[in-house]
């Protein structure tokens, strides 16, 4: 079995290495704690400069970046030629609907922001991970998962013990948003975080201890959102990550003794589960009223409209940030694809999909190989999640969707590039 670990250890002050690569391992000294910073923060919007959509994270991400680019250390094929492409080709569509569409709309400066925002998130970022060997990659996602743990601790501490009601981290309802600000949002990015703990723990890179501790503490981060998406992204991709990752040899056992005990204690558990939750979301499952579920009705009535608009916005979109504007309800519709479609044309709302597609190239690849299937597993969850979840969404250029699909990304791809170099060194593999 390849291992993914780099196992090089390097002491850049000594002699006889040359300039160049003691230069690179100073800025690397430097960038790995930006990167570790980007990385924990990339979730907590809270934590920001400014009211606008700039964070913390994205000044930490943006400083590596600069670094990286005068040490010319970026990767420009970071999980291969033709994935990168397809992932290029999608993003290079989306941007220039948009763009186009918005030259002749009321404010075609709001374009330079949108762009700007979406190219640094799909671009940017992905040449930052793509540029980092496999063991910062591993210590990065276990980051990440760290920092996912905090924000829905942080939520059991300020609903349970200090009992927030319609705060910035809580809603009037109690609904968690906490440290995103958000609650779907919240909801789905601690979904997403779980295939990439499941994929870590699996890989023999963390106990089984921590991964089952820190999968409950999100499960319970989920339930405080109350979001039925956010639940929904969960059940999908725990499901996907237990079809390609798993043995199910070794699973039948367990699944059947923990549906037992579900089914048998499933009315004394419902007591334990947060209060809105219960009323929100079991009600809404109970009894087969989506009206119960919160705002569905609502963004029912903008999805409407933006079917209606389609016809218009084929070719050339009304521009972007401009849905809101035209439409007589005043907001967004909470539906990627529709909004893409309408701001910036039919090929915006295309070139998002096919910049996805791009990502399950790498899955692919590991999935042949002995040991890779929980990285798979992974980004076949993940990308499935979030392309399930822009249903729910508005604009998705916020870093904090790139990281819980990049990690897992970059953890097949230098996977698979560990593995062909174990071979190739082996005499497996010639020239």
């Amino acid at each position: 079995m390849a291992d993914i670990r780099d196992d090089y250890k390097f002491n850049w002050l000594n002699p006889e290495y040359s300039a160049e690569t003691r230069r690179s391992r100073i800025v690397h000294f430097f960038v790995y704690p930006l990167l570790i910073g980007g990385v924990f923060l990339s979730s907590m919007v809270y934590i920001r400069p400014t009211a606008g959509n700039v964070t913390v994270s994205d000044i930490l991400f943006a400083a590596a970046l600069f670094a990286l680019l005068l040490d010319r250390k970026i990767s420009l094929y970071p999980f291969g030629r033709m994935s990168v492409a397809v992932w290029l080709v999608g993003l290079s569509m989306l941007l220039t609907g948009l763009t186009v569409s918005s030259i002749n709309s009321p404010d075609p400066m709001r374009a330079i922001i949108v762009v700007a925002q979406y190219a640094f998130a799909y671009f940017a970022v992905m040449l930052i991970f793509g540029s980092q060997s496999a063991k910062d990659i591993i210590t990065f996602a276990k980051v990440y998962a760290l920092s996912i743990v905090v924000i829905c601790l942080h939520g059991v501490y300020l609903i349970h013990y200090d009992g927030q009601r319609n705060t910035i981290f809580v809603t009037g309802s109690g609904r968690l948003t906490g440290l995103m600000e958000r609650t779907n949002e919240c909801a789905t990015v601690i979904a997403l975080c779980v295939p990439i703990v499941l994929a870590l723990c699996t890989a023999g890179h963390m106990r089984k201890t921590s991964a089952f501790l820190a999968v409950a503490i999100m499960t319970y981060g989920i339930l405080l959102t109350s979001s039925n998406s956010g639940l929904l992204s969960l059940v999908c991709g725990v499901g996907i990550f237990a079809i390609f990752g798993v043995n199910w040899k070794h699973m039948l056992l367990p699944l059947f003794l923990g549906v037992a005990i579900l089914a048998l204690s499933g009315g004394f558990v419902t007591e334990y589960l947060p209060e809105t939750f219960q009323k929100r979301v079991l009600g809404a499952l109970e009894s087969g009223d989506l009206g119960k579920a919160g705002t569905f009705d609502g963004r029912i009535e903008l999805i409407n409209e933006a079917l209606e608009l389609t016809s218009d916005t084929m070719l050339v979109g009304v521009g972007a940030d401009q849905y809101r504007v035209s439409s007589e309800f005043g907001a967004p519709v909470h539906n990627v694809y529709l909004l893409l479609w309408t701001e910036g044309g039919l090929m915006s709302a295309i070139g998002f999909v096919v910049m996805l597609t791009g990502a399950l190239g790498p899955a692919f690849l590991v999935l042949k190989l002995p040991g890779g299937r929980p990285f798979a597993a992974a980004i076949f969850a993940n990308v499935t999640v979030f392309l399930m979840a822009a249903n729910a969404l508005p604009h998705v250029y916020s870093r904090f969707w790139m990281v819980p699909i990049l990690l897992p990304i970059c953890l097949a791809s230098t996977f698979v590039r560990k593995d062909y170099a174990l071979r190739r060194r082996a005499g497996d593999i010639v020239g």
